[in-house]
């Protein structure tokens, strides 16, 4: 037990590496958690959830890909300049950027209609089963949690620098 427990710190360490160091992972984070509170509040059905939340899901995976990528192409590159470096990196980038555009149309083609005019999610049947707006409120805490372990972790960071000078 103790070992899966540790997996799971291991990655949200990453997620918190890819959340304080990469911009795009905080642009996509901060979307997710846009696209995932109008799903809380509007009349979004639950196979329309499904394609966002997949959809969140991927591009956040693979941004997190993306950089594993780029940090293991660093490690082992010493000459920045390599063609298959580069070509590596591209490629891990480009498939951010596809996952980025099918989200960008999934939204579209889910919200459009919800927003125009807008069509409030009732919250008493918010918390009936299935309980959807309970769970998407869940999963808004869990991203949240996530934002305030990676400020935790910056700055124990910080304090390890003070301390150490």
């Amino acid at each position: 037990m103790r070992g899966l427990i540790q997996s799971f710190r291991y990655a949200l360490e990453g997620m918190a590496y890819a959340l304080l160091t990469q911009r795009n992972m905080r642009i996509h984070f901060t979307a997710g958690m846009l696209v995932i509170l109008l799903c809380a509040i509007l009349q979004v059905n639950t196979y329309e959830i499904i394609a966002v939340l997949f959809s969140v899901a991927l591009v956040i995976t693979l941004e997190l890909a993306n950089t594993a990528v780029e940090r293991v192409i660093d490690l082992l590159v010493e000459e920045r300049r390599h063609p298959y470096a580069k070509i590596a990196k591209d490629v891990a980038a480009a498939a951010v950027f596809v996952a980025s555009i099918n989200a960008l149309f999934i939204a579209y083609f889910i919200f459009y209609d919800k927003l125009f005019p807008i069509k409030f999610r009732n919250w008493s049947t918010s918390f009936r089963p299935p309980y959807i707006g309970a769970f998407l409120i869940a999963l808004l805490i869990f991203f949240i949690l996530i934002v305030a372990y990676a400020v935790m972790i910056k700055n124990s960071r910080k304090e390890k620098v003070t301390r150490g000078s």
